[in-house]
């Protein structure tokens, strides 16, 4: 029952991040209480608001029917990865802006630091 309820919320933060995320037009977003009036507002909203809500979905559902746990690095590492999606979206909405590619490079940035970061301590493991 508990996985139940926790993939329900899964499903609904997916479906809420995909609305929004692919909406064409943020200014009216329905049953969200939330209105992006500008291109900066709507492209923060559609980047961060939706990528994490695919985010959290993603790790949800992965929590119910994976059995291994993974790192606060790969968590947020996953976290980012749908993030610089949302980005990637907005600028195709939006149109891409200096502050977005700024943005960007620093998001990837962090990506690449926790992969390095990941691939550094799980090396020095030892499986003996």
């Amino acid at each position: 029952m508990v996985k139940i309820g926790i993939l329900f919320s899964a499903v609904c933060l997916f479906v809420i991040g995909c609305y929004v995320m692919f909406k064409p037009d943020l200014t009216d977003l329905g049953f969200i209480p939330v209105v992006a009036t500008n291109i900066e507002t709507a492209s923060e909203f559609r980047s961060l608001f939706a990528g994490s809500f695919l985010a959290y979905a993603y790790l949800l559902t992965r929590y119910v029917f994976s059995f291994s746990n993974p790192s606060i690095g790969s968590i947020i590492s996953i976290i980012m990865c749908f993030i610089v999606l949302g980005r990637l979206v907005s600028f195709f909405y939006e149109g891409v802006s200096s502050f977005g590619l700024f943005v960007l490079l620093g998001e990837v940035s962090l990506i690449v630091l926790l992969w390095l970061a990941h691939r550094k301590r799980k090396n020095q493991f030892s499986y003996l």
